[in-house]
């Protein structure tokens, strides 16, 4: 009866010391997903400068993002090319399509709240000339945040962008998501069969993000502020 007794001891005391375990996972450093990503663009002020009343708000961009390890150094770099700068490189004769893309400094792993911010961005731009209306752009992205949490690991991502056009300087915050995903605003959200048009079922967006079509752009955007969730 005392073996049974002390075995019985043993055992609980083992179980308990199982329950108060730590099974939280190790942080598996800053996780960007790379590829094509979509970004929604907030004005927070009124351009200035030459050239404003001309100018059209930038309301979004399809974003090529990547990401660059240095293990030997412990560093890593975030790469991201706006594909409406890009499309333009064919219009600058001397550019040689690295100014295209901006490359910053990134965190490699991420702060208390699932984050790893990339800073120090190197500007990108273009000096395009179509017929007699030359356009020069520039992009100056910073305070660039990766959410990588493992719900949703490097897909959602926010920023700041300073953005210029011959001049006219408009600033802008930045809600961006992978995949880039195209919609259509007319798509019933009731309709099963219309899922995937409306950022729903059958989109390839997380399930769990707070999503919607965005009737201006024709592409899911995320709801709320990054991490946007349901």
């Amino acid at each position: 009866m005392r073996k049974s007794i002390l075995s019985t001891l043993v055992m609980l005391g083992a179980a308990g010391s199982l329950t108060a375990c730590d099974f939280e996972q190790p942080n598996a450093g800053c996780i960007v997903q790379e590829g094509n990503w979509f970004a929604k663009f907030d004005a927070i002020d009124v351009p200035t400068g030459p050239n404003c009343a001309g100018s059209e708000a930038l309301l979004g961009d399809d974003l090529g993002v990547y990401k660059f390890a240095n293990p030997d150094q412990g560093t890593a770099q975030l790469v991201i090319r706006p594909f409406s700068l890009a499309a333009l490189g064919k219009f600058d004769p001397v550019n040689d399509y690295s100014s295209l893309q901006t490359i910053g400094s990134l965190e490699t792993t991420t702060d208390a709240d699932d984050f790893c911010t990339a800073t120090e961005f190197s500007p990108a731009n273009v000096n395009a000339s179509q017929a007699t209306t030359p356009q020069a752009v520039t992009y100056q992205f910073a305070n660039v945040k990766v959410y990588s949490n493992p719900g949703a690991p490097g897909t959602q991502m926010s920023g700041e962008l300073t953005y210029t056009n011959n001049g006219c300087v408009s600033h802008y915050v930045m809600r961006a998501m992978w995949p880039s995903t195209g919609c259509d605003p007319e798509a019933d959200p009731n309709d099963p069969a219309d899922g995937p048009a409306t950022c729903g079922v059958g989109s390839g967006i997380n399930p769990d993000f707070k999503v919607q079509c965005d009737p201006d752009l024709g592409a899911c955007v995320l709801t709320d502020s990054v991490p946007s969730f349901k």
